[in-house]
């Protein structure tokens, strides 16, 4: 999405339009280079329809979604949007579609992290829209039911304390809530319940809560300016580590990113937590590039057959980079200083492909021959000797060409899309 989009004045355009009741839509309408952008400055919230007339999936959805438009036409800030990928290409390459029909959503100038995967029948199109105009915030009354919240969410959430649900910072809290869809709960505290934490503070506010080295932590920004908002919503709320399961292994293999993915235990949280803080430490300016990722390794044992590992082996660093699949040496070479990190640089340098057609590197000999740091906590370290004492015990792993991608098999059904070839990383 273009920068211009991101700024304040979009922010201030788009959140007046949820305001605005009455605004009549029109329905389906084609785009163009020239076009595309207007519409989305216009409207609050856009289903983009990414499709190609020779393709059979594409010419049966256009009528649902021409129908599905027609019953939206009438509702405030939608717009549903028609791109015929074959006429204007450049459109659809910006939005990085490699399969048709593709539907993405637009909220405020911004993508939206998840595509429409439901129902291609008009009710379920127009169902789900009228969930993402609703309000994703949950109010809370007081600090009881703030209390209950913590506890029933082991995850991050976002608190807001506002005056009304009628001010402009509700309203532009209620827009990162629904752009951030998915991605992070957000609860409200209104009114007289607010007061206190108000009059405390001198203005409304928001906080992280529920994080680990900070348990309220406050937003230091504009409450009225949106991007701004979601973007510290985004680094502070998002997971840095995902966990991939069945149910969303599609998606994440269609953000087209290499997997970074750690199989353990599903009793083994501690794996889980030293991977969260190598990758916190090593990698934070490779999130773009790549996707970190926890797996439970008995629910994905077939991948891990296909890496030579069982359940017993247990945790596997591996990198998928949907060609091959890339075993990380020793887990417990992830204490080394920076071996997380140089790991995925290989992989993005082209050395583990290179490696894998036959390249001999001699610049890394008997560099682990040094004992493997140990961690300060004695819990940590103790299990670190534990994993070194099983692995002397085993043969090593050397020499063993990396086996095909496991995953790229969760990517989308060809009887759904016509999925255009990607080339291999």
């Amino acid at each position: 999405i273009n920068a211009e989009y991101g700024g304040p004045m979009m922010s201030l355009l788009w959140v007046v339009s949820l305001l605005v009741l009455g605004m009549s839509q029109a329905a389906m309408i084609e785009v163009n280079p020239g076009t595309i952008d207007e519409i989305l400055k216009k409207h609050n919230l856009v289903m983009i329809n990414f499709s190609a007339g020779w393709c059979r999936y594409s010419q049966a959805l256009k009528p649902v979604f021409e129908k599905a438009a027609s019953e939206l036409e009438s509702t405030p800030g939608v717009a549903l949007v028609y791109v015929d990928c074959v006429a204007h290409a450049s459109i659809c390459q910006n939005y990085r579609v490699n399969k048709y029909p593709t539907m993405k959503f637009i909220r405020g100038g911004e993508l939206m992290k998840s595509e429409y995967r439901g129902q291609r029948s008009v009710e379920a199109i127009t169902g789900h829209i009228k969930s993402l105009m609703e309000d994703p915030v949950k109010q809370l009354h007081g600090d009881t039911e703030l209390s209950l919240a913590k506890e029933a969410n082991k995850k991050k959430f976002v608190l807001g304390y506002f005056t009304s649900t009628n001010s402009y910072s509700y309203e532009v809290f209620k827009a990162s809530a629904q752009v951030m869809h998915g991605q992070c709960q957000f609860y409200a505290i209104i009114g007289d319940d607010a007061k206190e934490k108000i009059d405390a503070m001198g203005k409304e506010n928001i906080f992280l809560i529920n994080d680990v080295d900070h348990p309220e932590k406050v937003f230091e920004g504009s409450v009225t300016d949106q991007p701004q908002l979601s973007t510290w919503v985004k680094d502070n709320c998002v997971p840095l580590v995902r966990e991939i399961t069945f149910e969303n292994g599609e998606e994440l293999t269609e953000e087209g990113l290499p997997f970074v993915i750690l199989f353990h235990d599903p009793e083994d949280q501690d794996s889980v937590k030293l991977f969260t803080q190598k990758v916190s430490e090593q990698c934070q300016d490779q999130r773009n590039g790549v996707n970190f990722l926890h797996a439970d390794g008995f629910k994905f044992a077939h991948p891990l057959s296909h890496l030579g590992k069982r359940t017993g082996d247990l945790p596997v660093l591996a990198i998928d980079s949907f060609k091959h699949m890339y075993l990380f040496p020793q887990f417990e070479n992830i204490h080394r200083p920076g071996r997380l990190r140089r790991f995925v640089e290989d992989l993005h340098s082209g050395r583990l492909h290179r490696e894998f057609h036959g390249e001999v590197f001699n610049d890394r000999k008997n560099e682990d021959s040094e004992p493997i740091p140990l961690p300060k906590d004695p819990k940590l370290a103790a299990k670190v000797i534990a994993e070194q004492q099983k692995l002397d015990r085993q043969k090593k792993d050397a020499g063993t060409a990396p086996p095909e991608s496991v995953f790229r098999k969760l990517e989308p059904n060809k009887n759904r899309y016509s999925i255009l070839e990607k080339d291999e990383l």
